[in-house]
């Protein structure tokens, strides 16, 4: 490329906005010059318009065909200046444009700088680790419902999305400011879960309660997980509305003290908390209005015949695993095992064969 296109292109970059109008606008002149000179001057070809516009097009990408080609003095200057000496220099300019309009795409997706197009995704706000969160992001992608879905990581603590998913996208930003969720499209999401910042930091529980009121204050509606480091810290979200609240290191302690005396517990709980294996699976149901008739434990019989296994009811945040002669409310959460998802009319249906 000639000395003087290269000083033109650099100036050029430094201003993008009024560069890529003058290119257009030199690349435009070379076209419709050329067609316009073609038309005239090649008469005895008969070309039509739109005739001399595609050879101009075909002539300024280098592509020529042949079908048409200048055999008039004035058709010939006419290439010579708007396509060998405008034409071809400014397509090539433009063409670096692009290019560089579409690596600064790219770049910026990847780094979580632009703002994402996405409606009813999950967010996964804190990046701990890139095994946690690829560990995570495999059991929603098994999920029947969260299959193609895509998923927004926000997070201020990565500089790149180390993950190659074409449905997991990345915003950058502080955890705590409106502006990062609103770049990740919090009001149209469908479900929110926020990640500890760091296993070994004391302040994540208080930046998580953080999060979590700041996704309260722009989606009241969105459905929110949050995870809490330390049980003793729970009171951080009494003030804050999160529809479920996962003790990670609690539970991760209880399971291996209960493995360390009875062999089993851990290899069962993984099957059955996991949408990647193909097995029964632990799923949840509400209630609803539909009287069943059945206390819990005579509706856990009948549904034992059917391989469903009940194992508790959370009601009005008590977890019940011994059912006597409770019957069933409006509201109840009922923990089960199956091989697929069924609701509550399901279950009294069950119970009337």
């Amino acid at each position: 490329m000639p000395l003087w296109l290269v000083r033109t292109y650099r100036a050029m970059r430094a201003r993008r906005s009024f560069s890529v109008l003058f290119v257009f606008m030199m690349l435009a002149v070379s076209v419709l010059g050329n067609t316009l000179t073609f038309y005239f001057f090649e008469r005895d070809q008969e070309p039509t318009l739109s005739d001399a516009l595609w050879y101009s097009i075909i002539s300024i990408t280098t592509i020529g065909y042949g079908d048409f080609s200048a055999s008039t003095a004035g058709g010939r200057l006419g290439t010579v200046l708007f396509i060998v000496v405008f034409g071809l220099a400014t397509f090539s300019v433009a063409m670096s444009f692009g290019i560089d309009w579409v690596d600064e795409i790219i770049l910026k997706g990847r780094t979580g700088m632009s703002d994402i197009h996405a409606s009813d995704h999950i967010v996964i706000v804190n990046f701990p680790s890139h095994a946690r969160v690829a560990e995570l992001i495999d059991e929603l992608k098994a999920h029947p419902e969260h299959r193609s879905r895509e998923i927004v990581i926000v997070s201020d603590r990565i500089e790149s999305l180390p993950i190659e998913d074409k449905h997991v996208l990345f915003v950058q930003g502080p955890v705590l400011q409106q502006e990062t969720y609103e770049r990740a499209k919090i009001g149209q999401a469908r479900m929110v879960i926020v990640l500890a910042t760091s296993y070994d930091d004391p302040s994540s529980d208080a930046v998580v309660a953080s999060a979590v009121a700041v996704v309260e204050s722009l989606n009241r509606d969105v459905y929110s997980v949050a995870e809490c480091l330390n049980y003793k810290h729970r009171m951080l979200f009494d003030s804050v509305h999160t529809n479920a609240l996962v003790y990670s290191m609690k539970v991760s302690g209880n399971l291996l003290s209960l493995e360390a005396h009875d062999t089993g517990v851990a290899q069962l709980i993984d099957t059955i908390t996991s949408n990647q294996r193909d097995a029964a699976t632990l799923y949840s149901l509400t209630v609803g209005d539909e009287v069943c008739g059945l206390c819990y434990r005579e509706l856990a019989k009948q549904l034992l015949d059917r391989d469903i296994h009940l194992l508790g009811i959370v009601r009005n945040e008590e977890s019940l695993l011994t059912f006597g002669e409770r019957s069933p409310e409006v509201g109840d959460l009922v923990l089960y095992i199956a091989a697929k998802r069924v609701n509550w009319a399901t279950f009294c249906r069950f119970n009337t064969n």
